[in-house]
């Protein structure tokens, strides 16, 4: 508002008023490391090949999935924000856009009715890297030794030989065509862009900088909830030139905060504990015209939550994949430019926050 100014902000000196003197606070550690618990959520903020600071923070939109009962409207994938331009001041629109890499979970391949199946085609191409293929969801496939894809055009082409009644299913992400430009504001939110979750933008974006938000159908764990209690004091000095006007003000202040204000700021997670009145003073206001400050002190104390999601830390990078499938099919020049949406193998995007796979191996990994 702007009735609500720094003490040394006025041109002019104010008739009457309300001036905070002084504040203190002394922190409430509630764990020896601050640590409340583990958030679940079907949103993920990951960083992508370095952190960087598009966004300061992502979380699902709980109106949106109470309307929706609980399902995300969008797919579920690695949604990579890139910065375009960038603001300069509040008023100014910054761009940005969307690459989504959509997740598909389970996706049946081939029933093996006779033994001698070989092919079996993909819904769609998939992203270099990410495909996983599973014998009755138990057994992993090794591409290479079990199986090859062509990545252009989703076929898959099995090289051992298959048990009669064996279900073949396929994990993988897909790559679509990208979106925006949409704009931002420095520290603003964003609930319209992706339906069902809600991008939080600071100031420190620049352009080039990569963020990557990551959907999954379920609630899975993606931040570390970190937190404690501050208990703060602060002094207020009333002011008027009007005596009665002074006891008015300090009358008025005291029952706002005690019982109008109490609730609401409650429940924004500010409990005021005591509100207390001081004594009355005077002071000079202007010498030569004989007119003086009437000062009531009343002070206020108050426990302050505060509490922030730490990531976990999870990375989206970029690798070169050593696959000799993919070496035949990509080319043996690293540096030439994609093929029909194949990336060169040192640039490829290497997805290190897919759910669906279990353990640890060459191809994925979680990186600290």
């Amino acid at each position: 508002m702007p009735f609500i100014q720094n003490k040394f902000a006025f041109d002019e000196r104010p008739q009457f008023g309300i001036v905070v003197k002084g504040s203190s606070a002394n922190k409430i550690q509630l764990s020896s490391e601050n640590f409340i618990g583990v958030v679940s959520s079907k949103v993920m903020l990951a960083n992508v090949e370095q952190p960087s600071y598009l966004l300061e923070w992502v979380k699902e939109d709980m109106a949106v999935l109470r309307d929706t009962s609980d399902v995300m409207p969008i797919q579920s994938g690695v949604y990579v924000l890139e910065c375009l331009t960038s603001p300069t001041d509040p008023g100014e629109c910054g761009t940005f856009s969307i690459k989504p890499y959509l997740t598909v979970t389970d996706e049946p391949l081939l029933f093996v009715s006779s033994g001698v199946e070989t092919e079996a085609n993909l819904h769609q191409p998939p992203t270099v890297g990410t495909l996983r293929l599973w014998e009755n969801r138990h057994y992993l496939l090794k591409e290479g030794r079990d199986y090859r894809v062509d990545y252009r055009t989703g076929l898959v082409t099995l090289t051992y030989r298959l048990r009669v009644g064996s279900i073949i299913t396929a994990d993988y992400r897909y790559e679509v065509d990208p979106m925006g430009p949409f704009e931002w504001k420095w520290n603003t939110a964003d609930f319209k862009t992706l339906p069902g979750v809600i991008l939080a933008f600071g100031k420190r974006g620049r352009p080039g900088d990569k963020s990557a938000v990551v959907v999954y159908e379920d609630r899975v764990d993606t931040a570390n909830a970190q937190g404690g209690k501050f208990e703060a004091s602060f002094d207020i000095d009333v002011i008027a030139t009007d005596p009665i006007q002074m006891e008015e003000i300090a009358d008025f202040a005291v029952m706002s905060l005690w019982g109008v204000k109490r609730s609401l700021l409650s429940y924004e997670g500010l409990e005021i504990t005591d509100v207390s009145i001081g004594g009355e003073s005077e002071d000079t206001y202007d010498e030569n015209a004989d007119i003086y400050y009437y000062m009531a002190s009343l002070s206020v104390q108050l426990q302050a939550d505060w509490e922030i999601h730490v990531p976990l830390p999870l990375t989206i990078s970029r690798v070169a994949a050593t696959n000799p499938t993919l070496e035949a099919q990509v080319g043996a020049d690293r540096t030439a430019p994609s093929v029909s949406g194949i990336q060169p193998l040192t640039q490829g995007l290497f997805f290190s926050t897919t759910p669906i796979i279990v353990g640890r191996n060459n191809a994925y990994e979680r990186i600290t």
